[in-house]
């Protein structure tokens, strides 16, 4: 018995599936412990600026233009040896035998130098844009707080903390493209923790809405120095960062898809989190709050049920440039059913016992919405969840044809909020988004991610009954 624990604590430490799910233990287990600090210690409308300091810093996120995940994917492809990277599609390298192809560094080298010259800029960028409209914006909505000057200083520190995590964020898609998922989610945790320790410390101290944005600060700073770190220790990269220049080709290679992930990005911003902003201007920050708290447990569930599949986007990248796309449907489709039953498991669970939990033992002066509301929260977020799994690996062969589908629908839902949702309130908020995405993308993006992978709709609805021929690995 001893040994076979042994075996099983061995087999966790070493599956990239395990240490996704120890991240988000640990970021489930933080959340238990700062989150019923910032609902004790931070009035509501202090609650409800948080929630827009995490819409402004995602919405400052975007003007990435999609390279972060366009670069993991690239950085996967020249990991299993690629010569050359296309505008579009993959171009498949012949296998000899059963001998895996050297890594190409030469064009990982141009990749690293490239693209790091890139996020410099783009943080720059992002720094002066944010630093005017959003603090326009926080001012705003917190002049007349008796605490507008402490907000300040949290915002200012905030944008600080943008810089960092976009000047520095090509890191973690690099470290993830070399099939290094498993080291990467244990920076991760690092910086989690380091996250959760500075905010309970801060919220105990008094020092109000500082924490949680302290927190947010040393986390980036601490993740994206570590991903750096075993990057250039596991890619020779002192060896071959000499000779290593700014390539236009490889940026024109990146370019066609790139753009269209970043305009892609820019429609899910739009369907997922303008609704906090939209909540903020018309209906206030305690409505705010209370939507901003149920849409964070909607994205919890989503990121802990899609982990599954997500580490293994490098492995199926890789896939398509050795021209192995049939096996992909083996690799994902026993990992969907696992989305659904561990997703439809934690919502069953928020909806009975969440409410209860904050009012009865955590004596919260921020509630969830009410269960109808939430239950249709988390019915927009499952399947908002399950096309962007199938969105992920469509992407894997390099091509992104969800540039349109995604701006019309992410356009409509911000139009028809404003529009809506000063009459109908938060179900306007909730029912907009869905009823939207359910017209179009909920099953066309799923028809096109199953002919990435030579699959059908047929042979989906056998994989997650367990007829197909899958196996589930770490």
């Amino acid at each position: 018995m001893k040994d076979f624990f042994k075996n099983k604590a061995r087999r966790l430490y070493s599956s990239a599936v395990g240490w996704s799910l120890v991240f988000t233990i640990v970021r489930a287990g933080g959340n238990l412990l700062v989150l019923p600090l910032m609902l004790h210690k931070l009035s509501p409308e202090d609650l409800g600026l948080w929630y827009v300091f995490l819409s402004l810093g995602g919405m400052a996120a975007l003007v990435d233009f999609g390279f972060y995940p366009t670069m993991s994917r690239v950085t996967a492809y020249l990991w299993a040896g690629a010569e050359e990277i296309l505008g579009t599609g993959v171009a498949t390298i012949p296998q000899e035998g059963d001998a895996s192809r050297e890594p190409n560094y030469r064009l990982l080298a141009d990749l690293v130098k490239t693209m790091r010259l890139y996020y410099l800029g783009i943080g720059l960028l992002v720094t002066v844009l944010m630093g005017g409209g959003g603090t326009f914006w926080i001012m705003q909505k917190a002049h007349l707080l008796p605490d507008a000057h402490a907000v300040l200083w949290a915002w200012l520190l905030f944008l600080a903390g943008i810089f960092v995590n976009i000047s520095s964020g090509m890191w973690h898609p690099l470290l993830s493209g070399i099939n290094e998922v498993r080291l990467n989610q244990q920076v991760f945790v690092c910086g989690l923790v380091v996250n959760y320790v500075t905010s309970a410390l801060g919220l105990l101290m008094g020092v109000g809405l500082l924490a949680p944005v302290a927190g947010y600060f040393l986390m980036g700073l601490i993740s994206r120095n570590g991903a750096r770190t075993y990057f250039n220790r596991l890619t020779r990269a002192k060896q071959h960062s000499a000779a290593a220049r700014w390539s236009s080709t490889l940026l024109r290679g990146l370019w066609p898809t790139a753009w269209r992930t970043g305009v892609v990005t820019l429609g899910i911003y739009a369907t997922l989190s303008v609704g906090t902003l939209i909540c903020s201007a018309f209906l206030g920050l305690k409505a705010a709050a209370s939507y901003g708290l149920s849409m964070q447990l909607v994205f919890a569930a989503v990121a802990i049920a899609t982990t599954f599949i997500l580490v293994k986007i490098p492995l199926i990248a890789q896939m398509h440039v050795l021209g192995r796309e049939k096996e992909i449907s083996r690799v994902v489709f026993p990992r969907l059913r696992w989305y659904w039953g561990v997703y439809t498991g934690l919502a069953a669970m928020t909806v009975l016992f969440g409410n209860r939990i904050l009012q009865g033992l955590l004596h919260s002066q921020t509630q969830l919405l009410p269960n109808s509301l939430l239950i249709a929260v988390f019915v927009v977020g499952g399947l908002e969840g399950h096309h962007g799994i199938f969105r992920e690996l469509a992407v894997t062969a390099h091509r992104n044809p969800f540039a349109a589908p995604v701006v019309i629908s992410g356009l409509a839902i911000v139009i028809l909020s404003f529009l809506i949702v000063p009459y109908a309130g938060l179900w306007a908020l909730v029912l907009v988004p869905g009823v939207v995405q359910l017209s179009f993308n909920n099953w066309w993006i799923v028809k096109v991610g199953l002919r990435s992978m030579g699959a059908s709709g047929w042979d989906y609805g056998r994989g997650l009954l367990g007829r197909g021929r899958t196996r589930l690995s770490a």
